[in-house]
């Protein structure tokens, strides 16, 4: 992938995905980033709150056709984007060029796990579209979810690590793909419990049956249990790895992940409506922690 273009807009849109990436093997580096631009492209349109739901919706149908076909694609000016969103999508054409210059089978998987994503942020326009708070009514549609927003990304990291040829990890590729997608799936429900306030504000509510401040303090702590056990697989995923590298850019973000739990834990209602954020000095001393891990 192009150095300036992985430098310069995966850093602004990702600062924690930006370094574990840097330490990852340069097989891997290429399809994960294209494929994480592409998704968070992707997570762009379907937050521009400035447009209408349909047409969100018919920009995400655009932009599959984009990435899996080539078509035409322009996402209209909307206001108040982040400056490294807004280069995102002004380099769209770069990552498409990026994604046709990987191996056939990489593009293949980077078109499939975008495909899956793009489906879930349809279902999410969709689900949310009424009046007043909706709220999701059961377990098997934020398991659902998560799966379609993170989960397949878990499984995506496991292809492109079996299809690089090297000896991947000690565990077998169905162990590996199950445990990748807990992971994914976990860093998801962790986003999701970190903005449940401002999510309630926007009229939607992910954690299922929680109308009330009451009922959402009381959900939270039954999906933050589920969380810690989906970053428990993420350990079995990393220590299975082959490599110190590999060992080290994949568990940093669950590190991230158990830290934001720890503070959502025991977070008043009024600190998590100001945000719940782990700050640049402690995500270095995780890295710190993280070459511990790689190396043991």
């Amino acid at each position: 992938m192009n150095g300036e273009l992985s430098r310069k807009v995966l850093k602004d849109v990702s600062r924690s995905f930006y370094l574990s990436l840097r330490f990852l093997p340069k097989g891997f580096r290429a399809p994960t980033s294209v494929g994480y631009l592409l998704a968070r492209a992707s997570d762009t349109i379907a937050d521009a709150g400035e447009l209408g739901v349909e047409e969100r919706r018919d920009l995400l149908a655009g932009f599959v056709e984009f990435v899996s076909q080539g078509k035409c694609f322009e996402m209209p000016k909307v206001g108040g984007l982040p400056e490294g969103e807004q280069v995102l999508m002004s380099r769209l054409g770069d990552c498409l060029a990026a994604l046709e210059k990987l191996p056939d089978w990489q593009q293949d998987s980077v078109r499939k796990v975008v495909g899956i994503i793009t489906a879930g942020q349809c279902w999410d326009l969709d689900r949310f579209a009424g009046e007043g708070v909706v709220c999701l009514e059961s377990d098997d549609e934020l398991r659902t979810y998560t799966y379609q927003v993170a989960g397949c990304v878990g499984e995506f990291w496991t292809e492109i690590g079996v299809g690089n040829g090297r000896d991947f990890a000690l565990a077998s590729e169905d162990e590996m793909m199950r445990w990748g997608q807990a992971y994914g799936r976990s860093l998801q429900l962790i986003n999701i419990l970190r903005d449940v306030p401002a999510d309630q504000k926007n009229g939607r509510c992910y954690l299922p049956g929680a109308g009330t401040r009451e009922q959402l303090l009381w959900e939270r702590q039954r999906w933050i249990k589920e969380a810690r056990e989906g970053l428990d697989q993420a350990e079995r995923y990393a220590r299975s790895l082959n490599g110190k590298r590999m060992r080290f850019g994949t568990i940093l973000p669950a590190m991230i992940g158990r830290k934001t739990l720890d503070r959502l834990e025991v977070v008043s209602w009024e600190d998590w409506e100001a945000g719940v954020k782990i700050s640049r000095k402690e995500v270095y001393g995780m890295m710190a922690k993280a070459v511990r891990f790689a190396v043991s």
